[in-house]
């Protein structure tokens, strides 16, 4: 087992001016980077920093974010990503409970700040960008001190690396703590799994403050090349895959699903990927048959979640893909799927999915109860219902608490989404419980219709009508110009 500081070290060493970064115009070889990383260690350690030690990143997705990450593990600290789109009352909250010894901020982020009335008088705050002298410590400063020497700091493979937050589409996020023992362990299942190598050049649109080592530990794993990309467009992104010869792609369904539209009004290709992911939000059917068809190669789906350290369940790269499964277990990762009481459930029925292996996490900082609920005797029940056939494929059915009883039956909302997915008018749709004053929970579709198309509610239960049974047709129908999402394109369930 290496840690990733131990990675970027052998990587320096072995191919010093390979391309580790590129970012716009800007390419950052592996020399410059570890070089930029030691000279951040150093600067931390002199200032005072302990192994242990909590650091934020305020930072968007760029060179200084990977930097960041890496330098402030190699002194010992430990990192936690912020979500500058959180309310002011969020961030403060997860400040007080992580405790920074120091901050590093975008100069844009500094007004932010000042709204959560920053409340730790000996925080140490590193600004990246411009900004009045003498407020604030300066990253280009600090930087101009040049250290080539990785400082002498024992780091091992169960020392916490990052405190790894939960979206928070269903609430306030959760930090899992997250060893390196954890991000080797999971990077390690999936370069083996996709059969990686070192000629790979990544492209991942998780935003910075979701899972970011992600971003970056696959290349750095193997002597890879990442591509950082901070603003969302598909011709934006098509443009970085195209442009940098991107082979390695990670997203969310929404983005493919912008592909397609973009597919279908102006002419390109992507000739250059040989894996596509995704990951982090159901993938219908529809889509990954639309995906197909316009490109000619598939999305791979794959499961994954904050407290797995990444994607523990994937599909196969050798075409062996089951229509609307999430794949089989990754190496080093063990799957049951489990009932209310614990107990393993035949094969078909749906269940809690339940995983362990050497890449999950083991508790949740300063939160016994959800720790206690999630994590019970090595395995982390993940809240998501899913089935397992008898070929070891697995399937979604929906998160637990999105379960709902229909006259006492169990209805889960992805089997609807995916029957109206497939509806020639629909653009997009998610369905929620709600409350009906005489059946109790029913299930309620918020749909977007397509651009130009106009649909009737009854035209809609028609249509499930002949396709689900009647207990799991939509009793409310609600149309809307857009759903409500994350900036990194989740559904924001809990405004639905």
């Amino acid at each position: 087992m290496v840690t990733i500081v131990e990675m970027l070290e052998k990587n320096a060493k072995l191919f010093p001016q390979k391309t580790s970064i590129i970012y716009g115009k800007a390419k950052i070889s592996y020399e410059l980077l570890y070089e930029n990383v030691n000279t951040l260690a150093n600067f931390l350690i002199d200032i005072g920093i302990c192994k242990g030690d909590r650091i934020g990143l305020l930072l968007p997705k760029t060179p200084e974010l990977i930097e960041s990450f890496l330098g402030s593990i190699t002194a010992g600290g430990v990192v936690f990503p912020i979500d500058y789109n959180q309310t002011a009352r969020h961030i403060r909250q997860l400040l007080e409970l992580t405790d920074p010894f120091a901050l590093i901020v975008d100069a844009t982020f500094i007004p932010l700040l000042s709204q959560i009335n920053f409340p730790f008088s000996d925080c140490e705050i590193i600004v990246v960008g411009h900004q009045e002298a003498g407020t604030y410590l300066s990253w280009e400063k600090i930087l101009s001190n040049r250290y080539r020497v990785r400082p002498n700091v024992n780091i091992g493979g169960e020392d916490v690396a990052y405190l790894n937050l939960t979206s928070g589409t269903t609430g306030i996020p959760k930090c899992a703590i997250t060893t390196h023992d954890n991000i080797y362990w999971n990077t390690r299942s999936v370069v083996e799994f996709f059969k990686l190598t070192a000629e790979d050049i990544h492209l991942c649109m998780f935003p910075p403050f979701a899972h970011p080592h992600e971003i970056f530990a696959r290349p750095i794993y193997l002597g890879g090349t990442l591509v950082l990309l901070d603003k969302i467009s598909p011709k934006g992104i098509v443009k970085a895959i195209n442009d940098n010869k991107v082979t390695c792609f990670m997203a969310i369904a929404s983005i493919y699903e912008a592909l397609v539209r973009l597919r279908e009004t102006t002419d390109f290709d992507l000739k250059f990927l040989r894996l596509a992911e995704s990951g982090g939000m159901h993938l219908s059917p529809i889509l990954a048959k639309n995906f197909m068809d316009l490109f000619e190669f598939p999305i791979i789906p794959v499961w994954g979640s904050t407290e797995t350290a990444g994607i523990a369940l994937a599909a196969s790269l050798n075409g062996n893909q089951k229509e609307g499964s999430m794949g089989k277990s990754c190496p080093y990762y063990e799957t049951k799927i489990v009932n209310d009481d614990g107990q393993d459930v035949p094969a078909n029925e749906i269940g809690e999915l339940a995983i362990k292996g050497p890449a999950v996490c083991s508790e949740y900082l300063g939160n016994r109860e959800a720790t206690d609920k999630h994590m019970r005797k090595g395995w982390f029940h993940t809240g998501d219902m899913v089935k397992k056939d008898s070929d070891g494929y697995f399937y979604f059915a929906g998160r637990k608490t999105g379960m709902m009883k229909v006259a006492g039956l169990k209805v889960f909302p992805t089997e609807i989404e995916d029957t109206l997915s497939a509806h020639p008018k629909i653009a997009e749709v998610a369905v929620v419980k709600d409350q009906d004053g005489l059946h109790g929970e029913v299930p309620k579709a918020v749909i977007v219709p397509k651009e130009g198309m106009q649909i009737e509610k009854k035209e809609i239960r028609k249509y499930c009508e002949k396709r689900l049974s009647r207990y799991k047709v939509p009793r409310i129908i609600e149309f809307r110009s857009h759903l409500p999402k994350t900036p990194g394109g989740k559904i924001l369930w809990r405004k639905l």
